[in-house]
């Protein structure tokens, strides 16, 4: 059975160890679905990417690359490229996730030529047919959500919202990583990672470590299109001494930034089911969330503390954690015992693949 996984534009990062380009969660997500599938040998992998300038020679092999269209192609361009692959590999099974312009054509001539088009959603903006990236509508999303063969949700409120505005029904996947054993090693600071966008609110997790100052704070804050605010935000944050303020960490390195954190902080105002807390939650990394809360597992399973956008009760939690060493640990291990039930990445593929042979 072949495969083709197409992947969003700003996963130049995770094919090249020496780019320093952003990157997001759902082309992590994919990067981990392609590595898994890549492991059973009945599968053919193609991983369609961008024609970036450079990849790693370790990974060309392993995943199969091929590259489809320009960086900076417009969309006829971004179409038609996509459709000559796909002409050219003849897939049994089409995968995107992360939505842009093209991927409802994309889903509608996978129909026409019976390849089965998925598409998994990367976050809760895009089941109103809205770009994550800029919130733009996507002007031919009904298109996606009729001739798609299997729409994929990352949670509970994605799968209820496309059944009431649409009557469609979708399949629920939890995101999935590689997880390892528990982790002992030792915590010593407090972590926020995300891109620098405003949606993502970075300057709230400056104010926190601003005002304590006995603390140490970490933040991995990869730049954007938006410069000027990312340089705001780089600027504001040198001036707190208690904050280390990175501006990018390699995706086979951001792990380990998670393994030593005493908890992780997410100051968003919107996301999907972020990745970053299934990162957090594998290396027994509490979560402190001001805003996110998918299908509510943080209080269901124990997993840290939900704040319902209160920022002052995202402090009182934050002191009750630090001072209380037993609550501490007992959420670290609730933490690990859930991402390793919900989020191992084997499971996840062997859902996928369970819905698209059932």
């Amino acid at each position: 059975m072949k495969i083709m996984l197409i992947f969003p534009k700003d996963s130049e990062a995770l094919f090249n160890d020496k780019s320093n380009k952003t990157f997001g969660g759902a082309s992590v997500q994919m990067f981990l679905i392609a590595k898994e599938l890549a492991k059973d040998s009945s599968l053919k992998i193609y991983s369609a990417i961008l024609d970036y300038p450079k990849i790693c020679s370790s990974k060309k092999n392993k995943f199969n690359i091929v590259k489809v269209h320009k960086v900076k192609s417009n969309i006829i361009e971004k179409i038609e490229g996509y459709l000559f692959w796909i002409n050219k590999i003849k897939p049994d099974i089409v995968i995107q996730h992360g939505l842009s312009q093209f991927t409802p054509f994309l889903a509608l001539y996978c129909k026409m030529i019976n390849v089965k088009f998925v598409y998994m959603f990367a976050s809760d903006v895009e089941v109103e047919g809205k770009l994550q990236s800029d919130r733009k509508p996507c002007v031919f999303f009904p298109l996606l959500v009729k001739h798609a063969f299997l729409l994929v949700t990352q949670n509970k409120h994605q799968k209820k919202y496309l059944w009431k505005k649409f009557k469609k029904k979708t399949r629920l996947i939890y995101n999935g990583f590689e997880i390892k054993n528990f982790s002992k090693k030792k915590k010593d600071y407090v972590l926020w990672v995300s891109r620098c966008e405003k949606l993502k609110r970075p300057e709230l997790f400056i104010d926190i470590a601003r005002m304590n100052p006995k603390i140490g704070f970490v933040m991995i804050c990869p730049k954007t299109k938006d410069i000027a605010f990312f340089n705001k935000i780089k600027s504001i944050s040198k001036r707190v001494k208690n904050l280390k303020f990175i501006e990018f960490a390699p995706f086979d390195k951001i792990n380990s930034y998670f393994a030593k954190a005493k908890f992780f902080i997410n100051t968003s105002e919107y996301e999907g089911f972020p990745q970053t807390f299934i990162q957090a939650t594998m290396n027994s990394t509490p979560i402190l969330s001001l805003n996110i809360n998918p299908d509510d597992f943080i209080i269901k399973y124990n997993c840290g503390f939900y704040c319902n956008n209160d920022f002052n009760l995202m402090i009182e939690n934050m002191h009750n954690l630090i001072k209380n060493e037993n609550l501490l640990r007992k959420i670290s291990k609730n933490a690990h015992t859930y991402a390793k039930n919900n989020h191992d990445i084997k499971k996840t593929v062997k859902i996928l693949l369970g819905e698209l042979n059932g």
